[in-house]
């Protein structure tokens, strides 16, 4: 059926992160996003060139005082136009979608039996002035799953032109307009029945989404609904759950409950995905769990190999005990969940882990240089441009240490004993460098309609704003 992409759209562009009463995330579409929304699906299903199966028409009419029964069978939709498509969104109920003077070419066949005339054979329907009206519910039901209905529909048809091929065709043209009457007004009986029974498919479909979303081996993303629709006149949106998880780890619900989420919707934007604090939070607590906060610094400068005489450059003492340059490997690996807290101007990460060097004569033989138990807070920038040779976005960030302090003493067996200034230029000058190069490639988002992401960080939570194609 030709209306089901606006239905997933609908759901796609809805979909929203949220936990607890109030929204971890939300996606917030305002009325013109719906509008170049509903434009872009329906001008993409079009552009599929794709015959569509439409349903038997039959019945019995007295045409020039003759009862005469007719069937029309294998109708095909061969050429469509949809014409002006509108929508807006319904206040507390869904949304309401028109098409107004839309056209079609059909193929078919027929049959027509009556007393005087027995004949079938094969026909091209053509109808002009076609207008259908939509109204759209969309609600919450148990266990947190969308539920879509059509609440109602009207439809008409201006005009029908028949043309009726094999058979004696000659003999119909004194009953070609009862004919294409006939035609006109059960079609347009039978048009809103359809659309009926395919948005009881719809909603079939949907009721059977998987709200737990595997995002990786390890964790999972639960985006369960939390609650009916808010629904405007110039705006939807809908609330998730968005906790995220490990598979064998589930976490309290008061341990991200979230504070409440309010968007600032600027002029120009078209949609806006707000991302709230305690969605980060569950997010690193689950990378955390699945053990994935480990870095490795083995180089500097890009390919260049890590060495002890360089790392000597920010610890000098390294020198005394390694004369001799040998290979070293710095790793930085998490023992705390790492805290989010996003900023009206920047992103805050609270990081407490460890910080060991080894060096290596061998592959085999390696030696501690130093170890220490850090605290460290890290502000991150994050940016969204448009990607380059594909069709979506890419999310860059990169980072800054804010502040650092080691914890307790350090291990007997280090070489040497480092300070905090030490590990805090060491930070500054190689850690750094190499997470920002990595930040630096992006996270690539594929997406065929949005344009002009940008993306701002807000008191509690993190904002993206974009357009539709």
């Amino acid at each position: 059926m030709m209306w089901s992409p606006v239905i997933t759209f609908l759901l796609l562009t809805l979909s929203t992160i949220c936990y607890g009463e109030n929204p971890g995330a939300k996606i917030l579409v305002k009325e013109q996003g719906l509008k170049k929304g509903v434009e872009y699906l329906v001008n993409k299903l079009m552009s599929n060139n794709t015959e569509y199966q439409l349903p038997d028409v039959s019945g019995s009419e007295n045409i020039a005082s003759e009862d005469m029964n007719y069937e029309f069978t294998q109708i095909r939709l061969v050429k469509f136009h949809h014409g002006n498509i509108l929508s807006d969104w319904v206040p507390e109920t869904g949304m309401h979608v028109s098409m107004e003077n839309g056209s079609a070419t059909i193929n078919c066949n027929w049959k027509i039996d009556s007393w005087l005339i027995r004949d079938s054979g094969r026909g091209i329907l053509t109808i002009s002035g076609l207008s259908i009206s939509m109204m759209m519910g969309l609600r919450r039901i148990d266990p947190g799953v969308p539920s879509i209905s059509l609440l109602d529909c009207q439809s008409s048809i201006h005009n029908v032109d028949i043309q009726m091929l094999d058979g004696v065709s000659y003999v119909y043209e004194s009953l070609k307009q009862p004919l294409q009457d006939v035609v006109r007004a059960t079609v347009n009986r039978q048009l809103c029945s359809a659309i009926r029974s395919q948005s009881t498919k719809w909603d079939e479909s949907v009721s059977h989404l998987q709200l737990n979303v595997t995002l990786n081996p390890f964790i999972d993303l639960d985006v369960s609904l939390v609650g009916n629709p808010e629904i405007t006149d110039s705006y939807g949106c809908l609330g998730l759950k968005g906790l995220f998880r490990t598979h064998n780890e589930s976490h309290s619900e008061a341990a991200f409950s979230p504070a409440p989420l309010n968007i600032s919707i600027q002029d120009g934007a078209m949609i806006y995905i707000g991302v709230s604090q305690s969605s980060l939070a569950s997010l690193a607590s689950a990378y955390y769990s699945a053990e994935f906060l480990t870095f490795q610094v083995s180089h500097m400068e890009g390919s260049k190999a890590l060495t002890t005489a360089e790392l000597a450059t920010y610890i000098p003492e390294i020198s005394q005990h390694f004369p001799n340059s040998l290979p070293v490997k710095i790793l930085m690996y998490a023992t705390r969940t790492p805290m989010v807290f996003l900023h009206s101007k920047n992103i805050t990460v609270q990081f407490g882990g460890s910080l060991q060097a080894n060096a290596y004569s061998s592959e085999a033989k390696h030696e501690s240089i130093f170890s220490a138990n850090i605290v460290a807070s890290f502000q991150v920038n994050m940016s969204m441009s448009e990607a380059i040779g594909a069709r979506g976005m890419n999310l860059t960030a990169s980072m800054n240490l804010n502040r650092l302090q080691i914890e307790g003493s350090q291990p007997k067996e280090n070489k040497v004993a480092v300070t905090e200034k030490a590990v805090q230029q060491l930070i500054h000058g190689l850690i750094i460098p190499s997470i920002n190069e990595n930040l630096s490639r992006g996270i690539f988002i594929s997406s065929s309609f949005l344009k002009n992401a940008t993306v701002y960080p807000e008191e509690g939570f993190a904002t993206l704003a974009a357009n539709i194609q």
